[in-house]
């Protein structure tokens, strides 16, 4: 493999390890910010993005691992290579963080489902018995 193409993957995995970085922070500020919704249809496709983005360093990684191990590189490879190296491990705190706040927010969503079910549990026994559901205006 020549220089060129040995940059040129690099570059890709560069850009690839940021991608990966900002879906995950995106989808991270998604699910710990509490005052908004979740949307759930973005949370999808940035996931499955991260999945395809992690599907498409797979080959370049290794590629690029025998150049790696054998040392030496222009400059800007070795470069890109460390600064792709930063943007993993913040890519793999953010997953892990990811994975907790989404644990959370599944944690928060039951206990609330739980008090909404006893609640309502606890209006059916004000229902006089016989009685239907249908409204009745009090004003007639």
């Amino acid at each position: 493999m020549g220089n060129d193409e040995i940059t040129r993957l690099s570059r890709r995995e560069h850009a690839l390890y940021g991608e990966l970085a900002a879906l995950y922070r995106g989808m991270l500020e998604a699910l710990t910010d509490e005052r908004a919704p979740v949307d759930l249809h973005r949370l999808a496709a940035d996931g499955a993005r991260a999945d395809a983005v992690v599907g498409e360093l797979a080959p370049l990684e290794a590629a690029l691992a025998p150049v790696r191990r054998a040392g030496g590189g222009a400059a800007e490879v070795v470069a890109l290579w460390r600064a792709s190296a930063v943007l993993a491990a913040e890519a793999a705190m953010m997953n892990r963080e990811l994975v907790g706040a989404a644990r959370a927010r599944q944690t928060r969503i039951a206990g609330r489902s739980a008090a909404l079910r006893a609640g309502r549990q606890a209006l059916t026994g004000y229902r006089p018995s016989g009685a239907n559901v249908t409204a009745i205006d009090r004003r007639a």
